[in-house]
């Protein structure tokens, strides 16, 4: 089977080829083909978009694309490469069976992976306005994929959301009037397809996959960052709530404000639409520091003694810290594991050990040479640790996938 999935985002569009058998393993195939789209510093005057491909029997390739591409044209940018390069790739084989897309709302509709009719697309489109950085980009990949392929080709959308759909009705339910919840204002969360994938590698990392008692605390930290605390891999809580906004400080979106902010702010004659865009494209560490919103750049500029850098750190470490302590407590006690992923939580010593440190009175402690070089899939905890702490790399390609092949398997069995 030629599984195609399609991961675009609010910053980068993710393309990745996968050749596999009839059944696919759970541990992660490499794609024959990916591709990135990646925005530095998105939103920006000073954008820049570069683009990767490397694929079997192909040479790498780096370059810079115009700033000015359109986030569709960017998709259809990848998918035309793809089907230029698709007879070598896939070495005389069928074309592309299936098409798989990252959707980061689903609302409370779909808890599951969907193929993809009229009514997905128009639910998809509705709830654009809850996410709108990612909801109108997510549909734009699967207009581009039918454009490109054909409407005979599969395609299937995989929710972030819908992980969060096991939340308790008091975990998913804000304190405001009940009416609010005919309105779905609630708690969806997002990230899922991260948090699932992550969830299952690491309890395989322990030796207690299918477990209904492991209790885990998972760090997403990229571009967006949240937390979600599972027992038996499902979702008890997150930090994300009503949209991508909400919870924890990230890298250019502000994270949980106190509303009254906002109040002040609007009747100072503030635009919304301007408050939309300083709270997702101006805000967090990018906000605080006046500096591009990575931690590549804002680490070593703290250690030089920039202060800005230094502070946008530090409340983007004590939002993280705060927000472990929260997910803690609705384990209703001791995780069995920390676990980081994604950009930052795969690459960031720092951000891991300083994410540890009031933890230790819990029994968490990080083996600071095993953290320093960041080893993928690994538990980085002391050996007398109760509580591991792990990296694991980021899959939320395969994840998809996998979600693809078990939504047609599914089909077939009927």
């Amino acid at each position: 089977m030629n599984l195609l999935v399609l991961n675009s985002g609010s910053g980068s569009h993710k393309c990745s080829l996968f050749r596999t058998g009839e059944t696919l393993p759970v541990q992660a195939l490499e794609p024959v083909w990916k591709a990135v789209i990646m925005a530095t510093d998105p939103g920006s005057t000073s954008q820049e978009l570069s683009l990767t491909i490397e694929g079997e029997g192909l040479k790498k390739e780096r370059k810079t694309l115009p700033a000015d591409l359109s986030s569709r044209k960017r998709v259809q940018y990848l998918l035309k490469r793809l089907q230029d390069e698709q007879a070598s790739i896939l070495k005389g084989t069928a074309g592309i069976d299936v098409v798989g897309h990252r959707v980061v709302h689903g609302g409370t509709e779909f808890d599951k992976a969907v193929l993809v009719d009229a009514h997905v697309e128009s639910v998809i489109q509705r709830l654009a306005v809850f996410a709108p950085l990612h909801n109108p980009v997510n549909l734009e990949g699967i207009q581009a994929a039918r454009e490109i392929f054909g409407s005979a080709i599969p395609q299937v959308a995989v929710f972030d959301s819908s992980f969060h759909r096991s939340l308790s009705e008091a975990a998913a339910t804000y304190p405001g009037p009940y009416e609010w919840l005919k309105k779905e204002i609630r708690r969806y969360g997002f990230h899922g397809t991260s948090f699932r994938w992550a969830s299952g590698r690491a309890a395989r990392l322990l030796g207690r996959e299918n477990d209904p008692e492991l209790r885990l605390i998972i760090c997403h930290l990229g571009g967006g960052c949240s937390l979600a605390a599972t027992v038996g891999g499902k979702s008890v809580d997150t930090t994300m709530g009503f949209t991508p906004m909400d919870g924890i400080a990230m890298c250019t979106r502000s994270g949980a404000l106190d509303p009254g902010i906002l109040l002040y702010l609007m009747r100072q004659d503030s635009d919304v639409d301007a408050l939309e865009k300083t709270l997702d494209r101006g805000s967090g560490l990018q906000g605080l520091s006046g500096l591009p919103g990575d931690t590549r750049i804002l680490i070593p500029e703290a250690s030089k003694g920039n202060l800005r850098a230094k502070l946008a750190m530090d409340v983007f470490l004590h939002r993280l810290q705060a927000g472990i302590g929260q997910m803690m407590a609705s384990l209703n006690g001791r995780p069995d594991a920390i676990v980081f992923t994604d950009a930052i939580g795969e690459d960031e010593p720092l951000v891991r050990s300083r994410a540890c440190e009031p933890f230790k009175f819990v029994g968490v402690e990080v083996d600071l040479e095993k953290n320093a070089t960041s080893p993928m899939d690994t538990d980085i905890s002391i050996a007398k640790s109760p509580v591991r702490v792990l990296i694991v790399k980021s899959r939320e390609d395969w994840q998809i996938a996998l979600e693809c092949d078990e939504l047609l398997q599914s089909k077939v069995r009927r």
